[in-house]
């Protein structure tokens, strides 16, 4: 239940070309920070499903500043008590409200 959500943003991605990599739940920002590195991707993305894992999204930002990586890939937010203004309040680049918001928010991030 905690990853129908991402489920959902992960099917819509793939439908729209997007090569997606999951890294599963309850992702710890070192992983993160691993997979950008390996991978080079142009956009992350993290969801919450309770606001107590919301904190998370920020340390991972922070993470990716420190590292010198933040000017290197987009991010989104998502998920059940994120909103626009957590997304902002925390430096990222889009806020999904949901899978079909996020396909499209993903689509002008890369330009498309």
């Amino acid at each position: 239940m905690h990853d129908l959500g991402k489920s959902l943003v992960i099917a819509m991605l793939t439908s729209a070309g997007f090569e997606v990599i999951d890294l599963g739940i309850d992702v710890p920002k070192a992983k993160f920070i691993e997979a950008i590195k390996e991978h080079n991707p142009e956009i992350i993305g993290m969801g919450a499903y309770m606001s107590t894992t919301m904190l998370g999204m920020q340390d991972v930002i922070v993470e990716l500043e420190k590292q010198g990586l933040r000017d290197k890939v987009k991010i989104m937010v998502g998920g059940i008590p994120t909103s626009q203004e957590f997304a902002d309040e925390i430096g990222a680049d889009a806020w999904g409200k949901d899978a079909l918001d996020t396909m499209h928010k993903a689509n002008a991030l890369v330009g498309e």
